[in-house]
C-alpha cells in the first residue's frame, strides 16, 4: 500500500521538475523564489535567472524523466521489491540530477556575474567599503549608481547593508 504512494510522489515531484526544466528551456520560467537555480546574482537580474536556468535546464529535465520512468514504471512493477527498487532509484536519480541542475545554474551565474559587471565597467570583487576612513556611509549611498567603489557590487556585501540601514 505505501509503495504506490511513493510511486504517485515520485510521479508529481518528477512532473513538476520535468516542467521547470521545459520552461527554462523555452525561457518562460518566470524568476521567483521558489523554483529555479536562485543565486543573489540570478535573482537580482531577470536576464541572468533565465540564462542560469536555461543552462540548468537539460539536467532539470533529465531528472524529471529519469523520476517520472522509475515512478511509471513502479506502479506497474509486478513485485513490491521491483516497485520499491524503482522507487528508490527514482528518487535517488531526482534528487541528484536536480542537484547537477543547480549546482551547473549556479556556477554559470556566478562566470555570467563576473562578465556582465566587467562589460559594465564594474567591480567584480566583494565591496572594497573602506571602514577606516569614516567615509564609508557616503560610499554605501553611491553602491547602487556604481559611482562608490563597490561599483555596484554592494547589494552582495554585508558591510554595505549595515552602513545603509
Amino acid at each position: 500500500m505505501v509503495v504506490p504512494v511513493l510511486a504517485v510522489v515520485l510521479v508529481v515531484a518528477a512532473a513538476a521538475v520535468l516542467v521547470v526544466g521545459i520552461l527554462a528551456a523555452a525561457h518562460r520560467l518566470p524568476r521567483n523564489r521558489v523554483i529555479g537555480v536562485r543565486t543573489v546574482w540570478t535573482m537580482s537580474r531577470v536576464d541572468s535567472f533565465r540564462r542560469a536556468n536555461q543552462v540548468a535546464a537539460p539536467a532539470f529535465a533529465a531528472a524529471g524523466v529519469v523520476g517520472l520512468a522509475a515512478g511509471l514504471v513502479a506502479l506497474l512493477a509486478p513485485t513490491t521489491a521491483a516497485a520499491v527498487t524503482l522507487v528508490v532509484v527514482g528518487f535517488v536519480g531526482l534528487v541528484v540530477l536536480t542537484g547537477v541542475a543547480g549546482a551547473v545554474g549556479s556556477r554559470f551565474a556566478a562566470v555570467d556575474r563576473e562578465q556582465t559587471l566587467a562589460a559594465e565597467g564594474l567591480a567584480a570583487g566583494p565591496c572594497t567599503l573602506d571602514e577606516g576612513t569614516g567615509d564609508a556611509g557616503a560610499e554605501a549611498a553611491d553602491c547602487g549608481s556604481g559611482a562608490g567603489t563597490c561599483g555596484g557590487a554592494c547589494a552582495l556585501c554585508p558591510r554595505a547593508g549595515a552602513q545603509q540601514g
